[in-house]
C-alpha cells in the first residue's frame, strides 16, 4: 500500500508540474477515440471516415473546451445521418437540439461524461461511468449520463436503420421521419439503460456521502449489485435482451474503477477516526474527523565526487631556479620584524605598557577618593 501511496504522490507532482499539457493530451485521446468510433459504425459519408480529416479534428478539439469536441461529435453524426437519409436528419437534429438546451441548463461544464458514456457502451462497460461520476461528481451528472446513453441508442438505431430507409421511396419523406422517431424514442432498452443509470448514480452518491467506514468501497459495490439487480427486473418486465455476461463484466469493472478512485481521491485511515463534540451559544456540533493517508515520495540524496586532478609535470631546472630563489628571500631580513625584534623596540614596548597601566591605576584611586570623601560629608543626600 505505502508504494501505491508513493506512486499516487509522484503522479500528483507530475501532474502539478505539467497539467497544462497532459489536459490537452487526454481531451485529444478522448477525441479521437470518440470520432473513430462514430467513423466505425456509421461511417456512411466516406468523405468524414478520411483519417487526416479525423486526426486533424482531433487536433483543433484538443486545444478548445470540452464542449466543442460534443459540438463536433455530433456535427459528424449529422453528416453521416445527412448521407444516408434526410427524414433520419431533421429528427436526428430536433434530439441533438433538445439535448444540448438540457445540457447548457443543467449541466454546462460536463461535456467528458456526455463524450464517456457512448464510449463505455461501445465497449460494454457502461456501469463504470454512472459509478465514476456518483463517486467523484454530484447528483447533476444524471443529467450528462442519461444524454450520453440516449446519444449512443440514437447512433446505432442510425446504423440499424441505415439500410431499410436506404431502400425505401426518397418521397416519402414524413413516414422516414416518423419511422425513424417512433423506433428511437420507444427504444424500450434505452430508456430502461437511462433509468438503470439514475438509479445507480444517486444510490453510489447518497452512500458515498454516509459517514460510514469505507464509504467509497461500499457505495461501489452497492451500485453495481444495483446495476445487475435493476437490468434483471427490466429485462423481466419489459421483455429486453440485455445480455447478463456484459451486465456482470461492467459490474466488476465499475468495482475496479470505484477502488482506483478511492485511491486517487479519498486515501483515509479509518483506524485512527476521532468523533469530537463541542458547542457554541446555539447550536451542539458532533463532528467525526478520519485522517488522510499519504506517504511523501523518498528524497534521493546524491552525492558528487570530485575526480583526482592529473599530475603536473614539471622541469626540473625550472624547479631548481625556483628553490634558489626562495632561499634567498628568506635569507634576507624584513626591516620591520627586524626592527619589532631589536632590544630598544622591546624596551620601548614595555615603558609604553608600563605607562599606560600607571595611569589607569591613578584614575582608579582617584574615582575611590571620591566617592568616600562625598560620601563622608553626605553630599549625596541619603543621610537626610
Amino acid at each position: 500500500m505505502d508504494g501505491i501511496l508513493e506512486l499516487k504522490g509522484q503522479l500528483q507532482k507530475m501532474y502539478a508540474r505539467y497539467s497544462k499539457y497532459i489536459d490537452k493530451i487526454i481531451q485529444f485521446i478522448l477525441a479521437l477515440f470518440t470520432f473513430y468510433l462514430i467513423n466505425h459504425n456509421i461511417g456512411f459519408m466516406h468523405m468524414l471516415t478520411n483519417p487526416v480529416i479525423t486526426f486533424g479534428l482531433s487536433v483543433v478539439c484538443a486545444f478548445l473546451p470540452a464542449v466543442f469536441t460534443v459540438l463536433a461529435a455530433a456535427a459528424l453524426v449529422l453528416g453521416h445521418v445527412y448521407s444516408v437519409s434526410l427524414g433520419m436528419l431533421i429528427v436526428a437534429v430536433v434530439v441533438f437540439l433538445l439535448m444540448f438546451i438540457f445540457y447548457l441548463r443543467l449541466a454546462p461544464r460536463t461535456a467528458i461524461v456526455v463524450l464517456l458514456m457512448p464510449l463505455a457502451y461501445m465497449l460494454k462497460v457502461p456501469a463504470v461511468i454512472p459509478i465514476s461520476a456518483a463517486l467523484i461528481g454530484t447528483p447533476i451528472y444524471a443529467v450528462p449520463t442519461a444524454l450520453g446513453t440516449i446519444s449512443y441508442y440514437l447512433i446505432h438505431q442510425v446504423k440499424e436503420s441505415a439500410a431499410v430507409i436506404q431502400t425505401a421511396d426518397k418521397a416519402n419523406l414524413l413516414a422516414d421521419m416518423m419511422d425513424f422517431a417512433k423506433q428511437s424514442l420507444t427504444n424500450k432498452e434505452m430508456w430502461l439503460f437511462v433509468v438503470m443509470d439514475i438509479i445507480c448514480l444517486l444510490a453510489v452518491y447518497g452512500i458515498r456521502r454516509c459517514a460510514v467506514a469505507h464509504a467509497w468501497k461500499l457505495a461501489s459495490v452497492t451500485g453495481a449489485v444495483i446495476y445487475i439487480v435493476t437490468a434483471a427486473a427490466g429485462n423481466a418486465v419489459l421483455d429486453t435482451k440485455v445480455s447478463a455476461g456484459t451486465l456482470i463484466i461492467g459490474a466488476l469493472a465499475a468495482v475496479f474503477a470505484g477502488v482506483v478512485l478511492e485511491v486517487l481521491f479519498f486515501s483515509v485511515d479509518y483506524s485512527k477516526c476521532e468523533s469530537l463534540q463541542y458547542e457554541d451559544d446555539e447550536y451542539y456540533y458532533y463532528v467525526k474527523a478520519v485522517p488522510k493517508v499519504g506517504v511523501p515520495a523518498p528524497e534521493k540524496t546524491v552525492k558528487r565526487i570530485n575526480k583526482q586532478k592529473e599530475s603536473e609535470v614539471f622541469d626540473s631546472d625550472e624547479l631548481r631556479k625556483r628553490n634558489n630563489r626562495s632561499h634567498g628571500s628568506q635569507q634576507k631580513p624584513n626591516s620591520n620584524q627586524s626592527r619589532k625584534n631589536s632590544p630598544v623596540y622591546s624596551a620601548q614596548g614595555k615603558n609604553q605598557s608600563s605607562a599606560k597601566g600607571q595611569k589607569s591605576m591613578a584614575n582608579t584611586e582617584h574615582l575611590l577618593l571620591t566617592r568616600s570623601l562625598r560620601k563622608d560629608l553626605n553630599l549625596d543626600g541619603k543621610g537626610k
